[in-house]
């Protein structure tokens, strides 16, 4: 303690852990998902409803997302402005999550947090001061140096020379944004501190708000028929949603005495301490990223002619709206129990809702990955089959849905079991198995790419590499948790403030996790062919044609798998149904 009675800003307090490299990464998380779970959870609310919050909360950003992606295939089509557009957006959409939304968010989020805590507004300004300096110095340096480069290298090294003239001038004009839209997201990790969520829950649907506005103006003027200006136009529009982003933030900041102008107050303990906890992470996040990016150069370099790299961005469009709506909202509203569990030792309670959540994630993720397949070829048609959208990409772009799609419950699995790590503490097993799976992943893909699968190969290099990162997975798991299944058989009760999903296993339950699963495969079978046959039946039997036609054949298509798997659901008994149903129903006690 300091000799005026504040207490300082690095120095632990009384029953609190050390503010070290160690304590912030296994924090982290933790810490980000319970303030999720602030704006989510309501006394008595179901982690089920956790869930369709969660999944409400990013739906209009998700939704404004489709429309962005359906006015760009309406204006660029499969074009080689489009793909060349998506190489170059790629690159600082890498850094941002690198930088932004991942490792400097869930490093920064503890620190703060513990600050806050404490009550030192001078230190809190000269951490968020010090961070932001660093942020914009180091993120400056990288675009100067990665734009360098890319101007110094000749044009004629590269297969297409025009192409890679495009992309440097696409590129120029989207790295800045990295600077900004990181700044952004430390700005609203702060909000989040300080219990601010509206405004930055916001951003992303403002930022396509902001890419949809010149898309209309384009698709009404000339610059239609000029796809490289247009191009030029769309890389500006991103980088004014960062500035915009960045700049609405700072009101909010003001106002509580947060906005402070740039410094280097190297010394204050946290700026180390948050740098270090960084390194870690961003070796996890620079695995899937990377990866992400080495398939668009593999369609690109692989694949001849223009094309494969837009077929495959607009099926993976379709593939992330429903995983977005199941499979990480279910995790993300599981965490904080799955968490709370680990913490206190009760292993039993951990395999119950881990298992308990697979058989739920199977009921939703099944219909909506099996449905999405059958309906790809009308749904990627009525989406991105404009003017500019010839039937040949319609169809390949379709196969990649397809084979995404059907990887929807393998990647939902992923995403739980791998919280479930974290929960734990563990970060490094899933990250190790991750690393692994990438290096699956792209052997399959430079295989796959060359067959006549062209840029479905990426689909199906995901589905092998997701199996096989499910596995193991599913194996070390089983390992850590061996006997918990029998403890929870063995609890007589469990507390009434408990979560459903936690109540302890019997015999019969246990034994009806995997029928359900197979149910739910099979009844979505079933859906997914009757949704087939009244689209098709009403598209060509009755002389149907035209986008309208495909709105109404597609819409009615999806109502009658609706329709189909929820009776279905309702005739067998399946204990899901009666789970949605309750989900507002307040917890006993």
């Amino acid at each position: 303690m300091s000799d005026d009675g504040v207490v300082a800003a690095g120095a632990p307090q009384e029953g609190e852990a050390a503010l070290t490299p160690e304590g912030i990464a296994a924090d982290s998380v933790r810490i980000e998902e319970e303030q999720r779970s602030q704006r989510t959870e309501s006394p008595g609310r179901s982690v089920i409803g956790s869930a369709i919050l969660v999944s409400s909360g990013t739906l209009l950003s998700r939704l404004l997302g489709l429309v962005r992606d359906v006015m760009m295939a309406a204006v660029f089509g499969f074009s080689r402005q489009m793909d060349v557009f998506i190489l170059a957006f790629t690159i600082p959409n890498l850094f941002r999550k690198l930088f932004g939304e991942g490792a400097l968010s869930s490093a920064t989020i503890p620190v703060l947090t513990r600050y806050r805590i404490r009550g030192d507004m001078d230190a809190t300004r000269r951490l968020l001061g010090t961070l932001s300096a660093l942020l914009a110095i180091g993120l400056s340096a990288i675009t100067v140096i990665v734009l360098a480069v890319t101007w110094l290298l000749p044009a004629r090294m590269f297969g297409d020379a025009a192409k890679f003239v495009e992309f440097r001038e696409y590129l120029t004009i989207l790295l800045p944004y990295v600077v900004f839209i990181c700044l952004a997201a430390l700005q609203a990790g702060t909000l989040n501190c300080w219990n601010r969520f509206a405004l930055p829950g916001l951003m992303p649907a403002v930022a396509n708000a902001i890419w949809i506005v010149p898309l209309i103006f384009i698709a009404a003027s000339p610059m239609r028929n000029d796809p490289h200006t247009a191009a030029l136009w769309m890389s500006a529009s991103v980088l004014v949603s960062g500035i915009v982003q960045w700049g609405l933030q700072l009101i909010p900041l003001s106002r509580l005495k947060l906005l402070t102008p740039p410094r280097l107050a190297l010394r204050e303990p946290g700026i180390r301490e948050t740098f270090k906890a960084m390194a870690p992470m961003l070796f996890s996040l620079a695995v899937f990223q990377i990866n992400t990016f080495m398939d668009q150069v593999l369609a690109e370099v692989l694949i001849p002619g223009d094309g494969a790299v837009s077929s495959y961005s607009y099926a993976s469009r379709l593939f992330q709206f429903p995983l977005g709506l199941v499979g990480v909202a279910l995790g993300t509203a599981m965490f904080p129990l799955m968490s709370r569990f680990a913490a206190r030792n009760e292993l039993e309670k951990l395999t119950a809702s881990l298992l308990n959540s697979s058989r739920l994630i199977a009921f939703i993720a099944f219909p909506a990955a099996l449905g999405l397949a059958a309906l790809s070829y009308p749904i990627t048609h009525l989406l991105f089959g404009g003017s500019h959208g010839g039937p040949e990409f319609v169809g390949r772009s379709a196969r990649v849905a397809a084979l995404l799609c059907i990887s929807l419950p393998v990647v939902s699995l992923i995403s739980l079991l791998t919280k479930t790590f974290y929960a734990m503490r563990d970060y490094r097993t899933p990250t190790r198995i991750a690393l692994l799976a990438v290096v699956v992943n792209v052997a399959a893909n430079v295989i796959l790419l060359q067959t006549p699968l062209l840029e479905s190969g990426l689909a199906l290099g995901t589905a092998i590499s997701g199996l096989m990162n499910l596995g193991l997975l599913a194996w070390v798991l089983r390992k850590r948790l061996k006997g918990t299944v029998m403890e929870s058989m063995r609890a007589a009760a469990i507390p009434p403030s408990s979560e459903r999903l936690a109540q302890p296993l019997t015999p019969s339950t246990l034994r009806g996790i995997p029928v359900s699963i197979v149910r739910s495969a099979l009844v979505s079978c079933v859906m997914a062919g009757g949704a087939w046959l009244v689209q098709e039946r009403l598209y060509l039997a009755f002389g149907l044609a035209g986008r309208t036609s495909r709105i109404v054949s597609v819409g009615c298509g999806v109502l009658a798998g609706v329709v189909i798997y929820t009776g279905l659901s309702i005739l067998l008994r399946a204990q899901e149904v009666q789970q949605i149903l309750n989900l507002r129903k307040r917890r006993p006690g």
